[in-house]
């Protein structure tokens, strides 16, 4: 009787070790990582990014936009991983309103700063490839755009100038 109850109890044994191994396999190099499937349309994230880049350019801190981003339903790697071809759209186009690319690549990179992160990789590197591609045209200076510093003495109204410290005739 007393075999029987140990073959009980050996066969549950290695039963549960079936079950829940002691040393379990590493399958994580069986099956690598995928990136997040895409749920919505470019559109869609497009618009949710225009929203983030606001709250970016009105000086939201970090845990901020991880809230709004989780108030939109939408995960960091998921969005990182549509910004890419974003980016590269950017950048294949011969868009002629630099100053709206320039904005946009700015909110890009202070997005970077302020989180960081695959998202914010990919936005500091998209922002700094927009400045490279579409730098701002330099603007030539002229007399119109220096200031002059003027001392005016008396009333004013006149025109004389006394060195001496005295009153104007």
């Amino acid at each position: 009787m007393l075999s029987k109850i140990w073959q009980f109890f050996k066969q549950l044994f290695q039963q549960l070790l079936i079950i829940f191994p002691l040393f379990p396999k590493d399958d994580s190099q069986k099956h690598p990582v995928t990136p997040p499937r895409l749920t919505r349309t470019d559109a869609e994230y497009e618009s949710i990014f225009m929203e983030l880049l606001e709250e970016v350019n009105l000086g939201r801190s970090s845990g901020n936009l991880a809230g709004f981003l989780m108030v939109k339903g939408v995960k960091e790697t998921e969005l990182a991983v549509w910004l890419r071809p974003f980016g590269e759209r950017l950048l294949a186009s011969d868009n002629p309103a630099v100053a709206s690319l320039q904005e946009l690549a700015r909110r890009l990179v202070l997005l970077s700063e302020s989180r960081g992160g695959e998202l914010g990789g990919f936005a500091g590197d998209s922002g700094r490839a927009i400045f490279a591609k579409f730098p701002l045209p330099i603007v030539e200076e002229d007399w119109r755009g220096k200031v002059i510093e003027a001392v005016f003495v008396g009333n004013g109204l006149r025109g004389e100038v006394n060195t001496k410290g005295g009153k104007g005739n």
